[in-house]
């Protein structure tokens, strides 16, 4: 967006630019396949739901699936709950080099 490039063309020429930290491919990706597994599972609910309704038992090897997923699901949450922590970490020491920068302290070191 304009206002990015703009807010990128400040920074930059204050010194402060700021690159993307490499976990936020790491955690877009994450969350899709979350959401991807998110929808099977709604699927697969949904079908073993209509089927208890129907009378029918629900197969072992669908409810270890289910169980398997589920897993996968809180796995995958976990470790995007670790990039996010990192990345906010890290963008926290980026805005605590930014306010040093503007209160005219030391000249700002490079960022990575």
């Amino acid at each position: 967006s304009r206002a990015d490039t703009a807010r990128r063309v400040l920074l930059y020429a204050a010194g402060v630019y700021h690159i993307e930290p490499p976990e936020a491919g790491e955690i877009a990706e994450l969350t899709k396949e979350v959401s991807a597994i998110g929808r099977n599972v709604n699927q697969v609910v949904r079908a073993m739901n209509a089927a208890v309704q129907r009378g029918q038992k629900i197969p072992r090897l669908q409810l270890d699936q289910l169980a398997h997923q589920l897993h996968q699901i809180a796995r995958d949450n976990d470790k995007t709950r670790s990039l996010m922590v990192r990345r906010a970490q890290q963008q926290r020491a980026h805005v605590d080099q930014i306010i040093e920068a503007m209160k005219g302290g030391e000249e700002a070191a490079p960022l990575d």
